[in-house]
């Protein structure tokens, strides 16, 4: 018998992103590694016993059918909903369940194809669902999405999952009102601005001028700037370039922040305000990295040194930073004064920063999901551990994404 169900299990993560592309959940993938020992009432538990109310929606999401049938007649976890098959709610046997657990007080999500619920005049249990379309719906949402009755021919008010284009990722989020999508159209949303590196983030700046206009802490400070990967990268280019008359160079953030000063800083941001980016549709995809390097971070001891932190932070938020400029990522990170393990881990995928930037990687991605006990198993990592600095990550995630709502 495990000592913990988070080490029987392997934990992954997607987000959902609401019509102002925050963060707004987030769907906890669970993959059952020990059958035997299955304990959807321990990972409730868990889970409930460690969310604050403030973060985001977790939605527990599993193929295991046990562990999902397990769950429903557990106790509710704290603003954590259940993912089900839509099957499930064609079978009387399980509606009946399904209304026992409604009525006990848990939230569902059904998962469904559009295209199977066309026509459907009555939702069963009124849950919301998580839908896929097809390729038809996909055309019949694009060609009807200026219709006022009912904009793309879509449900308003559910989530939509594999929208791999931009325009179709408005027509829901925008026009039909969709909840939120699962996951978000990066690619597509980075092609468009594929013809020059991109510029900071406008509102990143702008929440950065406003703190130093209230004499914020320089801890404040630094968790603005983190949120834009591209801000980071110019801020320590910035400084070391003013360095380079023979003082030493600048590789951490924070001794950055503190050699330039606030006013030198404020200035500084003001002109980079100038052509900065405004594409809202950019937000999920900085915070997508943001979150992973947050998770990275999260995986080393929780006593490692703030240092230690730093750099582990900046290792993992560079790791995509070829995405948003448009350079190879040797060519970027060169340009740096940064640490030899840094080099190590983003380049030649070894030194002690590698696993965790590995092992985060694997829980941030669904279809490699099933090689998280393997990685562990080679980076020498508990996989009660992984679970655990998951969960830690993402029960503080919607605080840093608020801090960038706009004011």
């Amino acid at each position: 018998m495990s000592h913990t169900v988070l080490d029987s299990i392997a934990l992954g993560y997607q987000p959902v992103w609401n019509r102002a592309r925050q963060l707004a959940a987030v769907r906890l993938r669970v993959q059952v590694v020990q059958p035997d020992s299955v304990d959807a009432e321990h990972l409730l538990r868990v889970v409930g016993n460690d969310w604050p109310a403030a973060a985001p929606t977790l939605i527990l999401s599993s193929d295991h059918t046990e562990l999902i049938l397990q769950a429903l007649q557990c106790a509710p976890a704290r603003n954590t909903w259940l993912e089900l098959p839509g099957a499930f709610f064609e079978v009387p046997e399980h509606l009946v369940q399904l209304s026992a657990a409604v009525r006990a007080g848990h939230q569902l999500l059904r998962q469904a194809d559009l295209s199977d619920l066309r026509g459907e005049v009555i939702t069963p249990l009124d849950v919301r669902s998580l839908l896929t379309l097809g390729p038809e719906d996909v055309l019949q949402a694009l060609r009807h999405a200026g219709d006022p009755d009912r904009p793309g021919g879509l449900p308003p008010g559910q989530i939509f999952a594999g929208i791999a284009d931009r325009q179709l990722a408005g027509v829901c989020l925008d026009g039909a009102g969709a909840w939120g999508l699962l996951g978000w159209p990066d690619v597509d949303v980075l092609h468009a601005h594929r013809q020059q590196p991109m510029n900071s983030s406008a509102r990143v700046i702008a929440q950065m001028l406003a703190a130093m206009d209230q004499d914020c802490s320089l801890d404040r400070l630094e968790r603005l700037v983190r949120q834009d990967p591209v801000l980071v990268y110019r801020l320590l280019t910035k400084v070391n370039s003013a360095a380079s008359g023979g003082r030493r160079e600048i590789e951490s953030l924070r001794h950055s922040l503190m050699m330039m000063g606030f006013g030198a800083l404020a200035r500084w941001l003001q002109e980079q305000q100038v052509g900065s980016e405004r594409d809202v549709d950019l937000h999920p995809v900085r915070y997508a990295m943001v979150m992973r390097a947050r998770l990275a971070q999260h995986l080393l001891d929780p006593g490692s040194a703030p240092d230690l932190r730093g750099e582990v932070y900046t290792t993992a938020l560079f790791a995509q930073l070829d995405r948003l400029l448009y350079q190879p990522l040797g060519t970027l990170i060169n340009k740096l004064p940064l640490s030899e393990r840094l080099f190590d881990a983003l380049l030649r995928g070894t030194g002690p920063y590698h696993p965790l930037l590995d092992v985060a990687r694997v829980q941030g991605d669904p279809d490699t999901l099933h090689q998280l006990p393997a990685v562990c198993e080679r980076h020498e990592m508990n996989l009660e551990h992984a679970n655990r600095s998951l969960l830690r990550m993402l029960a503080s995630s919607r605080d840093h994404a608020h801090a960038l709502a706009p004011t």
